[in-house]
């Protein structure tokens, strides 16, 4: 739900290979760059995760949001620097994406699969106020709720790594939920802690219990 979790994935590749006895090639993947709210992501997932239509695609509140998920994309429609035009690069993205679509529909073929959820990254209070959303705080249900229609969607059980803020958990109670101290990044975090709780993670025999 945050940029901040492909950051850190593609930063700790070493770490990764070595807890895994492979070497790791990072790949990018339709949700690394958006801000995505739970509660829409699960929507999305129990929807069938259909491709956008440009008509999906609205201009705010603050960045274009797809609709009804009230996914933002905030790198994207745009040349860099400069202000989204939808029309103009829509195209373009809706290619991106639809790639990056066929790409994650193919995770259910792979052997083992960890998706990586974060809220972790500082500033993502400003993005909440700037693209109008209620709240980037983690609530179990949510969570859970994601959790199952992801599953549901690929067709296999997959694990899941929930990562968050000191102030964003809600006193969320999750066996794969890690709770970061406060780092002074604006957006990429602490990569000597997110070295160390991949490392953690993957060092356990087995995956971790999903959550339900």
């Amino acid at each position: 739900m945050s940029c901040q979790s492909a950051r850190q994935i593609r930063s700790s590749v070493d770490v990764l290979g070595a807890a895994l006895g492979e070497d790791i090639a990072p790949e990018r993947h339709f949700f690394d760059g958006l801000i995505a709210p739970i509660s829409g992501l699960a929507q999305l997932f129990e929807d069938g995760f259909p491709m956008f239509s440009r008509e999906d695609i609205v201009e705010g509140p603050g960045h274009p949001t797809w609709q009804p998920y009230g996914i933002r994309f905030l790198h994207h429609f745009r040349e860099e620097g400069s202000e989204a035009d939808i029309d103009t690069h829509f195209a373009e993205d809706f290619s991106r994406f639809s790639h990056m679509r066929e790409k994650f529909d193919k995770l259910s073929q792979r052997s083992r699969v960890v998706f990586v959820i974060s809220n972790s990254q500082n500033n993502l209070d400003e993005v909440a106020a700037d693209t109008g959303i209620d709240t980037l705080n983690f609530e179990k249900d949510e969570l859970v709720r994601l959790q199952r229609a992801v599953d549901l969607w690929l067709g296999r059980g997959c694990e899941y790594l929930i990562v968050s803020h000191p102030e964003r958990h809600g006193d969320t109670r999750l066996p794969e939920l890690v709770i970061l101290e406060a780092d002074d990044s604006e957006w990429t975090g602490d990569k000597a802690q997110w070295r160390t709780l991949f490392d953690a993670y993957l060092a356990q025999k087995g995956p971790m219990p999903f959550s339900i």
